[in-house]
């Protein structure tokens, strides 16, 4: 296996997870629709799973096995767990619960934040007018110009030092050569 493959396979998954979500919808199909809306997969789905054991898997080969292990071992366990979670979710329907926040939308904030100094940076430049607001939408429009003026301007500077450097060469060569041959004159 190579390095670069290596460093990307950081996802494990809790493939009892995956059973339970699966149980839990085979069971709401027997729910009348009314009571369905009122019931908080989430919620179900963490109960049952706080009292079922873990099946990690790293590997697409693992998840198959833990899948298989995980139904053939556990299905009667996984049954009775989402069966236990959904009588409790039901005697309180319209509990009202703050679910946790995600890392992503930790991380959309953060980006946000690192969009609005942007946004400000380019505006204390002159890059873009004070009124202009820099958004996911334009960021790319706005940008890739700027990126491409930036490249000609670098190629324009290794151009122009490559040309110094060719005629200081030049220069150094030629009088190298004058005075080689006014040496050996003076021979």
């Amino acid at each position: 296996m190579s390095a670069s493959l290596d460093s990307r396979a950081k996802i494990h998954v809790n493939i009892m997870e995956l059973l339970v979500q699966e149980e839990i919808e085979k069971q709401l199909k027997l729910y009348p629709k009314n009571l369905k809306n009122y019931i908080n997969k989430v919620e179900v789905a963490t109960y049952a799973l706080n009292r079922l054991p873990p099946l990690y898997a790293s590997s697409a080969m693992g998840k198959e096995y833990q899948k298989r292990t995980g139904k053939k071992q556990y299905q009667s366990q996984i049954n009775l767990a989402v069966r236990r979670a959904l009588a409790a979710i039901e005697r309180d329907p319209i509990k009202q619960s703050v679910p946790i926040v995600l890392d992503s939308s930790t991380e959309y904030e953060l980006a946000k934040v690192a969009l609005n100094k942007l946004e400000e940076f380019l505006q204390i430049q002159g890059i873009i007018a004070n009124y202009q607001k820099l958004s996911w939408n334009n960021l790319n429009r706005i940008l890739y110009p700027l990126i491409i003026k930036a490249k000609q301007q670098q190629k324009k500077r290794e151009n122009v030092e490559f040309e110094a450097l060719t005629y200081g060469s030049k220069k150094l060569n030629q009088e190298l050569s004058e005075n080689s041959n006014s040496f050996q004159f003076w021979k």
